[in-house]
C-alpha cells in the first residue's frame, strides 16, 4: 500500500499556537468531526495522495531545483472563512492575505507536481484548515476578519499523512528558502 503526502507551507510554533487561539475563540469543537492537531497546521501547497517513492523522488528532485530561487516572504492570515454550506460547512479555515510570493511559490510546486500527473485544477485558496467535516444540525460558524497573525514562510515541505496519528502529518523532506534578501550571486 502507497503512503500518502501533501506539499505545504511550514508554519512557525508562533503561528501555529495564534491559529489555535483563534479557535478556541471561535469555535464549538462540537461542530466538527475534525479538529486538526496544533502542531498539524500548515498553509497546502498541493495533494500528492498515495504515491509511489518513485514518483516521490522526482517530486523531491523538482523541488529542490524550483524552491532554491524562491525567497523567505511573509505571510498574514486576517480572516475566517468556510467551504461549504455556511450552515454546515465541509471545512472552516484561516485565510492569508493576497501574496505574490505565495502565488510564486505556489505555481514552482504545481510545475514539480505536474511531473507525476498530479497538480491541482482547483483554483488556489491560501488557507490553513481549522477543522472540517460537519456534524450535527446545522448551525453558525464565525466568518469574518480576525486580529493579522504575522508569520514568515520560511520552508516547503512534503508531509506524509499518518491516519489515527495525533499529529497527524510527519515530514518526510523540507526544503528551505532563501533568507529574504540574500542574492543568488547575481548583481542587484
Amino acid at each position: 500500500m502507497e503512503n500518502h503526502y501533501f506539499i505545504a507551507c511550514a508554519l512557525s510554533d508562533q503561528a501555529k499556537e495564534a491559529l489555535h487561539n483563534v479557535r478556541q475563540s471561535y469555535l464549538n469543537e462540537d461542530w466538527f468531526k475534525k479538529i486538526p492537531h496544533q502542531a498539524d497546521l500548515h498553509v497546502t501547497l498541493s495533494f500528492l495522495g498515495a504515491v509511489s517513492e518513485e514518483q516521490l523522488n522526482i517530486v523531491s528532485e523538482a523541488l529542490d531545483k524550483r524552491i532554491e530561487a524562491c525567497s523567505a516572504f511573509p505571510l498574514t492570515f486576517s480572516h475566517i472563512d468556510t467551504f461549504g454550506p455556511d450552515a454546515s460547512p465541509r471545512v472552516w479555515w484561516a485565510g492569508s492575505e493576497d501574496s505574490d510570493e505565495l502565488t510564486t511559490l505556489y505555481r514552482q510546486v504545481q510545475d514539480a507536481v505536474r511531473l507525476i500527473d498530479k497538480g491541482e485544477n482547483r483554483p488556489f485558496r491560501p488557507h490553513a484548515t481549522l477543522a472540517k467535516k460537519w456534524k450535527g444540525e446545522p448551525g453558525f460558524v464565525y466568518k469574518g476578519p480576525i486580529n493579522p497573525i504575522n508569520d514568515t514562510v520560511q520552508e516547503v515541505t512534503i508531509y506524509e499523512i499518518n491516519p489515527g496519528d495525533s499529529p497527524m502529518y510527519t515530514v518526510y523532506q523540507s526544503f528551505k528558502l532563501k533568507e529574504s534578501g540574500e542574492n543568488n550571486g547575481t548583481a542587484d
